[in-house]
C-alpha cells in the first residue's frame, strides 16, 4: 500500500484505486462554507477497497460519522478539560451553541484547542457500543462503509489521527475526512449525532436515512420528539429492531423511490 498526494477538484469525485491510499487537498477558503472559484476541496481520502468492490451495488453506501458517532470524543475532550479546570469551574459541556444556547469563552475554546491538538488524543477515542450496532447491521445488511468525518482546518494531525482511528476500527471503510459540507457527499444512509451535520445532508438527499446516535444534544429526534421525523431513527440502544428494519428498507428501496 503507498500514499498518493495531490489537488481535487471540489466538483470531481476521486475512482476508486485498488490497494491504494489517497490523501488529496488543496485551498480552504477561510469562512466556513466557502471554497475559491476553481479551486478544491479540501479533503483526504482512504481505501483499502478494488474497484470491482465499489462497482457492485455502488449506489449502496452508507457514510458514517466518527466524533461522538462511534469514536467517543465527547467523553475524551470532557475528561481532558476536566483535568486542567480549577475545582470551582463548572465541568465542560459540549459547545454546541446553537443546539444548546451555551456559549463557549475563549479561554476556554484555547484550552480544547490545545487538547484537540495533543499528539494521539483523535487516535486513542474510545469506542462507541452503540454506533458499533449500527455499523454491524449495515455490514450484516450489504452496505459499503464510507467514513465521512469533519476535520478541523488548522489541524492537520487530526486529519492523519482520524486516518489511524478509522484503519484500526473500521478496516473495510473508504474513509474521508471533510473541511466541507457533508451535505455533498452522496449515501443511502448517515448515521450521525450532530443535528446541523445531518439536516443538511437530507437536504440533499430527501430520500435518505438518518440513522442518530443518542445524545442530549439530539434528544428532539427521537420518537414524539419536537423535531421528529419519518427518515431520521435515533437509535438509544432499546430499539435495534427498529435500526435494522429502517436499514434494510434503506438498502432495498429503489433508485428514486421514496424511503
Amino acid at each position: 500500500m503507498h500514499l498518493v498526494c495531490h489537488a481535487q477538484p471540489r466538483e470531481t469525485a476521486h475512482p476508486a484505486r485498488e490497494d491504494v491510499d489517497v490523501w488529496s487537498h488543496g485551498y480552504v477558503a477561510r469562512k466556513p462554507g466557502l471554497v475559491k472559484p476553481g479551486g478544491v476541496h479540501y479533503i483526504c481520502r482512504m481505501s483499502t477497497a478494488s474497484t470491482k468492490d465499489l462497482k457492485d451495488g455502488a449506489d449502496r453506501i452508507a457514510l458514517v460519522d466518527l466524533d461522538s458517532t462511534v469514536a467517543d470524543y465527547s467523553a475524551a475532550l470532557s475528561e481532558a478539560m476536566r483535568a486542567i479546570q480549577h475545582p470551582s469551574e463548572e465541568p465542560y459541556t459540549d459547545r454546541y451553541e446553537e443546539l444548546t444556547k451555551r456559549v463557549e469563552l475563549p479561554y476556554v475554546e484555547a484550552r480544547r484547542k490545545m487538547i484537540q491538538r495533543v499528539p494521539g488524543f483523535w487516535r486513542s477515542l474510545k469506542p462507541i457500543a452503540l454506533g458499533f450496532d449500527v455499523v454491524e447491521d449495515l455490514r450484516r445488511t450489504g452496505f459499503q462503509l464510507h467514513v465521512l468525518t469533519k476535520g478541523p482546518r488548522s489541524n492537520s494531525g487530526a486529519w492523519a489521527e482520524k486516518l489511524e482511528w478509522s484503519r484500526e476500527w473500521l478496516p473495510d471503510a473508504v474513509v474521508t475526512v471533510t473541511a466541507g459540507d457533508k451535505g455533498d457527499v452522496y449515501g443511502r444512509v448517515l448515521v450521525d449525532d450532530f443535528p446541523p451535520y445531518f439536516m443538511s445532508w437530507l437536504e440533499n438527499r430527501p430520500r435518505g436515512l438518518v440513522v442518530c446516535v443518542a445524545h442530549e444534544w439530539n434528544a428532539v429526534f427521537a420518537r414524539g420528539g419536537s423535531a421528529e421525523r419519518p427518515n431520521v431513527v435515533r437509535y438509544d440502544g432499546k430499539n435495534r429492531d427498529e435500526i435494522t428494519v429502517a436499514i434494510q428498507r434503506a438498502y432495498e428501496r429503489a433508485s428514486g423511490e421514496a424511503l
